[in-house]
């Protein structure tokens, strides 16, 4: 009932609106929707705008990072979508079961504990919008924040209660894997899973890294994608921000030039340009480092500074002759790399909310 009482007014001219406000003894102050759920006793559900601009507000931090919050938030969205199971239907945003200790206790979730923090401000002031909506639009904000591309935006996700998820997902009140791509148990995608025993040296990377190929591929399978919406999703997230020894065991960001920014450039060099200049080339070095995991440095032969860095699973991505194609494509068609992507990041951030999503009502 809530989100359609605006729809109802949707069709008043300025006058009529001004009358119905009126007749309620609205003040004529705020928003269209804002004075609507004054006037009604309902919540102000489809209009973000100043949702957005909060959001916003807390984007910059000289002291963290790159300055940015907005690599956080985006793999924060990502990491609360990428539960989701297409044959059980279980997972995926609606329910923000990252709550829960059992979920955000999981090591592929370390470090997104600053991520609620921040945004808690934000949830306390706006509390008619779910932390579900809430945690999942922020990361909208942050790519367009970014220089990336606006995504139309949809509210409806809600909040289960602990005794919801507990009779949805049991104990842990949060979907959790088999063990089978990540072995510990997490449904979200492993960086590594080591080289496959049983290859004979010299063999190539699709078969001595198979385990890693493999995992990626039923990982992205399981919540629904193909090949080429895993590399969208993949390279859109791995654009942004760096590893830090402490939370997940890799260091260094992917893209030392521009880690806080879109940086898929439309023209120029970017992030996939690494692939063609460097991977293809072999002119990286793979590193176990102090934490004991493996990652890749990029050597472009030029010295000094941080190293532009690569996880198993972004090599994995050249390794495997299907995803690969992929890669060289939007290398040389960014501009569809851009509209591809975004429309794969709205496929996962509606993954398990069929049914339930109202689009926004305006645009920012």
């Amino acid at each position: 009932m809530a989100s359609a009482v605006p729809n109802a007014f949707d069709t008043l001219t300025a006058s009529e609106l001004e009358s119905f406000l009126l007749s309620q003894n609205v003040p004529a102050t705020g928003g269209r929707d804002e004075l609507l759920a004054t006037a009604t006793g309902l919540p102000p559900t489809r209009n973000l705008k100043q949702v957005r601009k909060d959001i916003a507000s807390i984007m910059r931090d000289p002291d963290h990072d790159d300055g940015s919050y907005a690599p956080l938030l985006i793999r924060f969205a990502w990491h609360n979508c990428g539960t989701f199971c297409k044959k059980s239907k279980t997972g995926g945003s609606n329910g923000s079961t990252m709550r829960f200790p059992g979920e955000a206790g999981d090591g592929e979730n370390s470090g997104l504990g600053k991520a609620r923090q921040i945004l808690q401000p934000v949830a306390d002031k706006h509390k008619w919008l779910s932390q579900a909506d809430l945690w999942v639009l922020a990361g909208y904000v942050a790519i367009e924040h970014t220089a990336g591309p606006h995504i139309p935006f949809a509210t409806g996700r809600a909040d289960l209660t602990d005794g919801q998820a507990a009779a949805k997902y049991g104990a842990r009140r949060c979907p959790f894997g088999d063990g089978k791509h990540n072995p510990s148990g997490s449904r979200l995608p492993a960086a590594d899973l080591g080289p496959n025993p049983k290859s004979k040296p010299g063999a190539p990377g699709h078969v001595r890294e198979k385990p890693t190929i493999d995992a990626i591929r039923g990982t992205f399978t399981r919540m629904g994608f193909s090949d080429k919406e895993t590399v969208c999703l993949i390279v859109l997230g791995h654009q942004y921000g760096r590893c830090h020894p402490d939370v997940s065991g890799y260091e260094h960001p992917w893209y030392v030039f521009d880690p806080a920014h879109w940086n898929v450039y439309e023209h120029g060099l970017g992030y996939l340009s690494v692939y063609q200049l460097a991977v293809s080339k072999d002119r990286y070095r793979e590193v176990t480092n102090a934490q004991g995991k493996r990652q890749y440095n990029m050597n472009f032969g030029f010295g000094g500074g941080e190293p532009f860095m690569m996880l198993p699973v972004d090599m994995a991505l050249w390794w495997d002759p299907k995803y690969r194609k992929h890669i060289q494509f939007y290398d040389s068609h960014r501009a569809e790399f851009r509209r591809d992507a975004a429309a794969v990041w709205k496929k996962l951030t509606e993954l398990g909310c069929d049914g339930l999503l109202t689009p926004e009502a305006t645009a920012p």
